[in-house]
């Protein structure tokens, strides 16, 4: 299939969930009524005029250039477009003012910088965020008014990966549509916000200091943002109708790393900073038990070797593990079959793995800071400078999170 020839997959215009309506389903998956958001202010009504997208991107590649044409291909275009090229890889600029994209080069690394300076840079109400290794339908700037207009009293919005995932293979199909089935059935009231498909107000992006610049790596920087908006008191929506097709292909030894220590670990370290577990999203009662039962089961594993009888109780729990994902792996059943719902399971099983590693070792890292400074109770705290502070001489090299120095506009 071309990638620059993706259309938008059927459903998508009536996938939206309504009060009382009972069971849905919006390309392929299934997944219940959620009560709109309570909502006590409303905002400006915006249209696609006050919507500016940012784009960031590292390097040239095919699907850098599926993406930008999809952007090309926007009806309504936005109010602009800047793609901004973390690294400064001359290829991806020549790659975005090819289509006529106007281009920053941060002189800072890093996805959370450039994505603030992206937002620096426009001058839309509204600012829409997009990865460059997705599609964008050309409704992307329709779906982003509708979400707002239909939650008027949210300040950001974001959406879903759709169920048709480009890049094939076992792993590649298996996380994407995981991905895709936790938005779909996600709360409209979220939590949380997400940058691959997302858009927030611009008075507010800024209000809560915009993504954390501190956050170097692709990782957890939208989650934090998300929570930074809710602690703020602003209201997030999700909109699991407006979507965007992914094109990364996930490699085996990718996925285990990125499950550990850029969202488990990461995540860990919000949640202990914010003080919460909510109930939605990869956080659900359902993923929690799983993980659980998870390490029960590889505890009960190891324990078979010298106690036979420990092995019932591993295949109990593993068992356990599958009830509670039972949707989700009839959902893979109903997109791809039987036996690639069977086939994705160990992949499954291995994410919870996964999340509990990372889970763990973030608590233990925590544990030991906390006993250290117990023991040591005048030594001086690490130093994470916020957006407000200016860099000292003895720390000449950290910048304010959101500091944009001397970026080179094209």
């Amino acid at each position: 299939m071309n990638l620059q020839q993706a259309e938008s997959p059927p459903g998508r215009a009536s996938g939206l969930f309504t009060p009382g309506t009972g069971p849905a389903k919006t390309t392929g998956a299934r997944h219940w009524a959620r009560p709109q958001l309570a909502l006590t202010a409303t905002h400006p009504i915006v249209g696609p005029s006050d919507v500016s997208l940012v784009i960031t991107a590292h390097l040239d590649s095919a699907t850098l250039h599926a993406c930008l044409a999809s952007v090309a291909r926007l009806d309504p275009p936005p109010r602009e477009v800047v793609v901004v090229v973390d690294g400064g890889c001359e290829a991806v600029v020549a790659a975005a003012e090819k289509y006529g994209f106007r281009t920053l080069v941060p002189k800072v690394s890093g996805v959370a910088y450039a994505r603030n300076a992206g937002a620096r840079r426009v001058s839309g109400a509204v600012l829409a965020f997009a990865d460059s290794d997705v599609i964008l339908f050309p409704d992307f700037v329709t779906c982003a008014v509708r979400a707002l207009a239909e939650n008027p009293g949210a300040s950001a919005a974001f959406g879903s990966y759709d169920a048709h995932p480009e890049a094939s293979g076992v792993v590649s199909q298996y996380r994407n549509l995981l991905h895709h089935f936790t938005h779909q059935r996600g709360s409209r009231a979220a939590q949380t916000f997400w940058a691959g498909c997302g858009e927030v107000r611009r008075n507010e992006f800024f209000a809560v200091g915009g993504f954390d610049a501190t956050i170097r790596q692709p990782s957890v920087e939208d989650i934090d943002l998300g929570y930074r908006l809710r602690r703020a008191g602003y209201l997030i929506a999700l909109d699991p109708a407006w979507q965007v097709r992914h094109l990364k292909r996930w490699r085996f030894r990718d996925l285990v790393i990125t499950d550990i220590f850029r969202r488990a670990a990461p995540w860990t370290r919000l949640l202990l900073r914010e003080g919460r577990f909510d109930d939605d999203l990869n956080l659900n009662k359902a993923s929690r038990w799983s993980a659980a039962l998870v390490c029960a089961a590889f505890a009960a594993l190891t324990a078979g070797w010298w106690f036979p009888p420990a092995l019932v109780a591993s295949f109990i729990c593993l068992a356990a593990v599958i009830g509670l994902n039972r949707h989700f792996y009839f959902f893979l059943a109903a997109s791809r079959g039987w036996h690639f719902a069977a086939a994705a399971i160990p992949l499954h099983l291995l994410y919870f793995a996964g999340a509990s590693t990372g889970f763990a070792l973030e608590c233990a890292a925590y544990f030991f800071q906390s006993m250290k400074a117990s023991a040591f109770p005048h030594a001086q705290p690490m130093h994470f400078p916020r957006e407000d502070e200016h860099p000292s001489p003895s720390r000449s090299r950290t910048l304010p999170r959101h500091a944009v120095p001397h970026d080179s506009v094209r």
